[in-house]
């Protein structure tokens, strides 16, 4: 899969999506006028009755329009919460990070490793209660604001190998972009399904008054009565538009998300399984939530009965992936709890490894894409951060700790002026946490720094804005206390504010630039730091800037690696502002000259990978994790 051709496809398909609201809009807009028009014939005495009154019409279609925008536009401003707010409107509970639950720990530790294979913040997960069926799905706007959930009966039914499966198949949602088409969908198509709503509500306040009408009154009453049914039934015109749209949508990234799954785990039997158990469990797939109908299209499989299945039928999935399935449909059973050692089949972590070979275009391609390597690295990679550790990712204090420790330099000195200009305006108890959790961090392998951030993500969400802004004049103080910063100390600083703030805020930036020309100036900015950072040696470093702008569609004449010294990290961070609000088209290009530039020889440090990988961070590039040579 080409990461960035996939989100160039799945922006296109939003106008795609315009096109059939607008179609879907103007047959509701029909049918209310007919509706209307109807209701005027029965109680017209005039023989010669015009059916079509432009005047008329025109009031209709633009009263019509009204209300479906309004709904499009309130239901859209409760969705810009984001992920969660779809999962807490269908009954879902946020799972605690820290949770001991072992049904809960299981589903967990099975989405941890899978975003840390993908190199993207590792969302929250939520659990619908009260759901017996056997499904799940994901939902946001951008891998940083994703949020993953599954019903009870998918948590508590599946095994660990299926629960993956699953899992993977919305992972492939998230990194091709659907999540977000989705997300636009179910608020597009509210407004649609309103004039039902509508319908339905004077139908039942019609029936109630007309039950104490006089019976001089009972003709006006059946009006009322007759116009509510018919508004109905239009409305359900709305409604069953809405289902195809969804079914147009939605079934055949079923069956590309089903390949992308068993490609990320090369284990087509935990997703075919998973499906053969949905097949012959007696609740199957169901969703019992009065919301399920809005968000339908976005569940594993499917949700609710329609006319206009959102999914493939299970046989026809289940044939793609195993093309010996007999048509049994296998008995749902109790699922197995977590693993004891997700990494045990995997290589253990040498710190021992310190360069690896690898070139820019691999690199690039290994953008949004998974294998089973990785996963497997993924385990390992979690299975390796201490327990200490993990247990300060399951709360906000622990997490806000965290980041915080990472931050304290390895110099004593240094170290000491950190705190004390903390102490100015940290409380006790969190300055202690961080002393303590600076000495567990002390042997840390330097591979599992960005894992631990990202595990960290999902408590620093719960923040409050007030929490949020206290956690960044933390991180400012600590970046500044020396007047100076290091790569590092920029890459967290710009990790952290950038991932947290998308996920509270849950917006992506706009696209501004969709050419690489007015970025000309920000590019030399962003690779003369990169290349002054991964070369001690200045010869060198004009080697990998000059590498990384050959690959660059601009023009070369007059262009110069800039000193050092001379750019500054508030410029940095403008710039890559600039290139988060790029086309992906345009992050692609930005992308593949950074990797140019670490990768310019052929191989690639530790403090190198972390570098590129902090860089992909900030752009919302999911880049895996480098998997090192032996």
């Amino acid at each position: 899969m080409d990461f960035f051709a996939a989100q160039d496809k799945s922006r296109a398909q939003a106008g795609w999506l315009v096109f059939l609201f607008i179609i879907a809009v103007f047959a509701v807009v029909a049918g209310v006028y007919a509706v209307v028009i109807g209701v005027m014939f029965k109680t017209s005495s005039t023989p010669d009755f015009n059916w079509f009154d432009p005047k008329l019409f025109l009031i209709i279609g633009g009263g019509t329009c009204a209300i479906i925008l309004v709904g499009s536009i309130v239901k859209i401003i409760a969705l810009s919460k984001g992920g969660s707010y779809v999962a807490e409107s269908l009954g879902g509970r946020l799972i605690p990070p820290g949770t001991t639950d072992l049904v809960e720990r299981k589903v967990l530790n099975v989405v941890e490793e899978m975003a840390i294979a993908a190199g993207m913040p590792v969302p929250q997960v939520y659990i619908l209660d009260s759901e017996k069926g056997i499904n799940a799905f994901a939902a946001g706007y951008s891998p940083s604001d994703a949020i993953v959930a599954v019903t009870r009966g998918c948590a508590e039914q599946l095994g660990r190998d299926e629960l993956q499966g699953v899992v993977a198949h919305e992972f492939s949602h998230i990194l091709n972009g659907d999540m977000r088409l989705n997300i636009r969908l179910m608020g597009l198509l509210s407004g649609i399904m309103l004039i039902a709503t509508i319908g339905w509500i004077i139908l039942r306040s019609g029936s109630g008054r007309m039950r104490v009408r006089t019976k001089s009154s009972s003709k006006g009453g059946g009006q009322i009565y007759l116009l509510a049914l018919l508004l109905l039934v239009v409305g359900y015109i709305g409604v069953l538009m809405g289902r195809l749209i969804q079914s147009a949508v939605s079934r055949q990234r079923e069956f590309l998300a089903d390949a992308s799954a068993v490609q990320f785990t090369r284990n087509p039997s935990g997703i075919s399984n998973a499906l053969k158990k949905i097949g012959g469990f007696p609740d199957g797939s169901k969703i019992v939530s009065p919301a399920a109908g809005e968000a339908c299209h976005m569940f594993f499989s499917t949700a609710i009965g329609s006319l206009f299945a959102t999914h493939p039928p299970l046989a026809e999935r289940i044939k793609r992936i195993d093309p010996a399935f007999s048509g049994e449909f296998e008995a749902a059973g109790s699922g197995d709890t977590p693993a004891a050692a997700a990494a045990s089949a995997w290589e253990a972590l040498d710190a021992s490894v310190s360069r690896m070979s690898a070139g820019a275009p691999a690199v690039v391609k290994k953008v949004g894409t998974i294998t089973a390597e990785q996963v497997s690295h993924g385990a390992a990679l979690l299975a390796a951060v201490p327990e200490k550790i993990k247990a300060e990712t399951g709360d906000i204090l622990g997490a806000s700790a965290l980041v915080c420790a990472l931050l304290l330099s390895g110099n004593e000195a240094e170290k000491k002026r950190q705190t004390a200009l903390l102490a100015k305006s940290a409380p006790r108890q969190f300055l202690r946490h961080v002393a303590l959790l600076d000495k567990t961090l002390a042997d840390l392998n330097q591979r599992l720094r960005l894992p631990v951030l990202d595990l960290a993500l999902p408590a620093l969400r719960m923040m409050s804005v007030k929490q949020y802004e206290n956690l960044k004049g933390y991180i400012k103080i600590l970046v500044e206390a020396d007047a100076k910063i290091s790569i590092f100390e920029f890459s967290v600083q710009e990790v952290i504010f950038s991932r947290v703030e998308a996920a509270l805020t849950a917006k992506t930036p706009k696209i501004r630039f969709k050419s690489m020309t007015p970025l000309t100036e920000d590019c030399v900015k962003l690779i003369s730091a990169l290349a002054a950072a991964g070369q001690s040696n200045p010869a060198d470093a004009a080697k990998a800037f000059s590498a990384a702008f050959a690959v660059l569609p601009l023009k070369k004449a007059g262009i110069a690696m800039l000193p050092a010294e001379s750019v500054a990290f508030k410029q940095l961070h403008t710039s890559l502002t600039r290139f988060a609000a790029s086309s992906p088209g345009v992050k692609k290009a930005i992308f593949e000259a950074c990797a140019h530039c670490v990768l310019y020889d052929g191989t690639v440090s530790m403090h190198e990978a972390e570098l590129l990988r902090a860089i992909a961070y900030f752009l919302n590039i999911p880049l895996p994790p480098f998997l090192y040579e032996k």
